[in-house]
């Protein structure tokens, strides 16, 4: 079954990786799964078919079938919960795993999302140091 993601046309950070389908796309990478890349325009996310994917008019998504996600960390865990590696197999160690995955996305990269455009600038095609 093909899984089929979408991203941004056009990344708002230039391509540095903080657009959120990077973390579907490692998932997806480091599990091994095939995948396509469906890319969408800011005026495209806000029309009836990818609003019918994502109800906020964001990326990414994630359709497998007749399945379809939103939301980073709903894909990723979908992901892991379907391929080997990326959860622990140990109900205790797999939990903290996920406390993880869920502090990561509200906790810990919120603020680094809210720094982010203000600090990073572009040294070279490819290079990026923080601003001081």
């Amino acid at each position: 079954m093909t899984i089929t993601i979408t991203a941004f046309e056009r990344s708002p950070d230039g391509g540095k990786g903080l657009a959120r389908d990077t973390r579907v796309r490692w998932a997806l990478e480091e599990v091994g799964a095939p995948y396509e890349v469906r890319l969408v325009s800011f005026a495209a996310m806000k029309e009836p078919a990818h609003l019918a994917l994502h109800p906020f008019g964001q990326i990414p998504t994630y359709e497998e079938g007749d399945l379809v996600l939103f939301e980073t960390g709903a894909i990723v865990f979908r992901i892991a919960e379907r391929h080997a590696g990326l959860l622990p197999d140990d109900a205790n160690a797999r939990a903290r795993a996920i406390t993880w995955m869920f502090a990561a996305l509200n906790t810990v990269e919120p603020p680094i999302l809210e720094l982010a455009p203000n600090c990073l600038r572009a040294t070279s095609p490819g290079v990026t140091s923080v601003c001081r």
